[in-house]
């Protein structure tokens, strides 16, 4: 397995939580850094970019869900809020994509709530249920806000970040990309959550992880 050094690490994650804050940002960050790091790998790629957070936040049915109880399986993780009036329909639309085209993998989906104090667990699986998402495959997560942000900025590496002043639907921002994670909670490629053939890439890489 190919593993980018901690110095670039660093500079990607800079990068990561520096671009694309804008709701329905999409913008690349692929060669950010020295070495051009490919960040939406193909299908069978060795790259891999160090490992998600620990965390402890609460699914849509009111349960905890760790980092524990996903490892062991591949996942895809995704930030999302239910008023979000920017891309998280499309972000939510192609994880729908990714639920049906996995199915029959042991590949598990997380979107996680970037307004936690709005989306409760309750808000959640409405929500969930809106899009036929498979409880038992598919977790949206709230809980403490710190918590949160801790995981999609610095465990997912996915920017974010909320404005007060903005109405509600573009109070917060966020990075559209969906990270693939493998079975040790393993960082493995980030791809454009609005863009099909971004999803079609990333449904491969999928069941690449999903046969390790």
């Amino acid at each position: 397995m190919i593993r980018v050094p901690l110095v670039l690490l660093l500079l990607l994650l800079a990068a990561f939580l520096l671009c694309g804050l804008g709701c329905g940002e999409t913008s690349s960050v692929a060669g950010a850094g020295a070495e051009s790091v490919d960040l939406a790998p193909d299908a069978e790629s060795s790259s891999a970019f160090g490992p998600v957070t620990e965390f402890s936040l609460t699914d849509q049915r009111g349960e905890s869900t760790t980092l524990a109880d996903l490892r062991g399986h591949p996942f895809v993780a995704a930030a999302i809020f239910t008023s979000c009036a920017g891309p998280c329909p499309k972000i939510t639309g192609q994880m729908r994509r990714l639920q049906d085209e996995l199915e029959g993998t042991d590949v598990r989906l997380v979107s996680v709530s970037v307004d936690p104090e709005f989306d409760t667990p309750e808000r959640l699986r409405d929500y969930a249920e809106t899009w036929g998402a498979d409880g038992e495959r598919w977790s949206f997560l709230t809980g403490d806000k710190e918590a949160i942000y801790e995981l999609v900025q610095r465990g997912f590496w996915l920017a974010a970040q909320e404005d007060p002043e903005a109405p509600r639907g573009f109070h917060v921002t966020h990075k559209s990309s969906i990270v693939a994670v493998d079975r040790e909670g393993v960082r493995r490629g980030w791809y454009d959550g609005t863009d099909e053939k971004a999803t079609d890439r990333l449904i491969e890489r999928m069941r690449f992880l999903a046969q390790d």
